[in-house]
């Protein structure tokens, strides 16, 4: 088990699930929706020419976090599944960046609605990525290309939007991932400015991650930031997709440290490739053992989900896997004698 110790928190890497394209495994994950019990859904991008069904079709896997594969929906309705979240009655809600709207599925994997049109209007959209649902299971939508959140009702229903081009504080730029902590306030992964910002549900800005905004070489700077999860106790993760990290920053904004991707092993599934396939096999085995470990490491990860027990899911987009690490409230550091 590979440990990260730092200012009294811990992570330990646990696993990795799927593997880059073939049977349950994935062309490029996006974003993770996470349910308490660490039940996941996975937008997968996929590749547009197979959108009609098959295994490289833009999709929706099921999973759980222990890795068992549950199921998919979606295929045949998506092309760019960006932004998913899940309403308080399981169903899925998934923003698809091609067609520039929002699709529905119910707990099983059936549709039960879509709405959403290409525009610049209430309730339009031009490339809709980032969603969550608020205390009230309205859903909050990142209007990327619009530079703007907008709110609706779980039925469609329009309620407000807030959000404009710019680089000053509280404006956005591109913006991407959101998340909503558990006092409601909303975390955007502002993707074109190089930062995450804090929101009130007004649109208000309560605050700024991304140390170049501070004038501090911390560590704690952003490239391209791509997705934004909080944790129990209110530490802020960002998918740092451009410096090809996890970046962790305390409530107030300070940075942690970094996680970098700790999967030296093959997933369950990738096992099985391996075991069928020798001439695949035979090439890893060719592979220089220092170049083999770069494996590990992420590569443009794209989203992120904590579970209610602090197990955390990243999207290693790059690679076509998902790498799970859980926190420990708990850990001691090992005390040696000399």
């Amino acid at each position: 088990m590979l440990t990260t110790t730092v200012a009294g928190r811990t992570w330990h890497f646990d696993h990795s699930i799927g593997h880059f394209v073939g049977p349950q495994g994935f062309t490029y994950p996006t974003s993770i929706a996470m349910a308490a019990n660490g039940t996941m859904h996975i937008a997968d991008i996929g590749l547009a020419e197979y959108g009609g069904g098959g295994a490289l079709s833009p999709k929706i896997f099921k999973h759980r976090i222990e890795d068992e594969f549950l199921g998919d929906m979606g295929m045949g309705d998506l092309v760019w599944p960006e932004g998913l979240a899940l309403a308080r009655d399981g169903s899925v809600w998934c923003a698809d960046a091609h067609h520039h709207r929002i699709f529905g599925y119910d707990a099983e994997g059936s549709p039960i609605g879509d709405w959403g049109e290409f525009g610049d209007g209430p309730g339009q959209f031009n490339r809709p990525s980032g969603l969550a649902f608020d205390q009230d299971d309205n859903l909050v939508v990142v209007d990327s290309l619009n530079h703007r959140v907008q709110q609706f009702t779980i039925g469609g229903e329009f309620l407000g939007a807030w959000g404009t081009l710019g680089s000053d504080a509280g404006q956005l730029n591109q913006p991407w991932g959101l998340t909503i902590d558990g006092d409601g306030a909303y975390y955007v992964a502002d993707w074109g400015n190089d930062r995450v910002q804090k929101f009130a549900p007004d649109g208000e800005c309560l605050g700024r991650f991304g140390s170049r905004y501070e004038d501090v070489d911390d560590g704690g700077g952003l490239k391209r930031p791509a997705d934004v999860a909080v944790d129990s106790v209110g530490d802020v993760y960002v998918c740092d997709w451009g410096n090809g990290r996890v970046q962790i920053y305390y409530p107030d904004g300070d940075v942690i440290c970094s996680l970098q991707g700790d999967a030296h092993e093959f997933s369950q599934a990738a096992q099985r490739v391996m075991e069928v396939n020798m001439e695949y096999a035979q090439a890893f085995r060719r592979v220089n053992p220092v170049e083999l470990i770069k494996f590990g490491i992420f590569d443009r990860p794209r989203g992120i989900a904590i579970d209610g027990q602090d197990r955390i899911a990243i999207s290693d987009g790059g690679r076509g896997r998902i790498q799970v690490y859980h926190k420990d409230h708990d850990y001691l550091v090992p005390q040696f004698n000399a």
